[in-house]
């Protein structure tokens, strides 16, 4: 039994190496990521720009997610997965009564605008687990003459609770998370393509 437990733990090790070292030396960062972008220019309407990003936001996100892993995760875990991510919804809340430190100046709120999309996420276990989180994510961007920029991402994390419902935790600040590096990136392919 230990042998065997012990054996998985190798294997996923060599093929976690092998892979991220794959898609480092064969394909550069911007390659990844034009083959996934919609190859047009960024609209300025957000219900489009909202659209298109949760069309593109899972592939960007796991592959943000194959670049880190050999770093970053506990080898009795694969990494998480992004199946897919919701609609959005663009029904903006009052920034003034939020109780969370903004960034953002209130004279500057009317500048902001805020994307509310879920993403369904999945992690398989050593031991054939499977574990699924329901995320709910609150992003505020803003126009600048350089094209669509995030500001912060807001997170709180969906957790099953039986097989029907989810259990939600407090919303904290992801702006420096997997869903946030994926969405700079896309942002960036993004405005890339609008200059070209």
């Amino acid at each position: 039994m230990k042998i065997r437990y012990y054996f998985s733990k190798y294997l996923l090790s060599v093929l976690t190496i092998f892979n991220s070292l794959f898609l480092s030396c064969y394909y550069a960062q911007n390659v990844l990521a034009e083959n996934v972008i919609n190859p047009q220019k960024c609209p300025d309407n957000l219900e489009n720009l909202g659209d298109l990003l949760v069309k593109d936001l899972a592939d960007y996100g796991n592959r943000v997610i194959q670049r880190n892993r050999i770093f970053s995760h506990d080898l009795e875990f694969f990494p998480i997965y992004i199946i897919t991510v919701g609609k959005t919804d663009l029904e903006p809340l009052s920034l003034k009564q939020t109780q969370y430190k903004s960034p953002i100046k209130l004279q500057e709120e009317e500048q902001v605008k805020q994307i509310f999309f879920t993403t369904l996420e999945r992690q398989y276990s050593s031991n054939n687990r499977i574990i699924e989180t329901q995320n709910f994510h609150w992003l505020l961007l803003t126009k600048t003459p350089q094209g669509w920029r995030m500001i912060m991402l807001l997170t709180k994390l969906g957790y099953p609770h039986d097989s029907q419902n989810f259990i939600s935790s407090p919303p904290r600040d992801s702006s420096n998370g997997i869903i946030a590096q994926s969405v700079k990136l896309w942002l960036r392919d993004c405005q890339q393509f609008s200059n070209n």
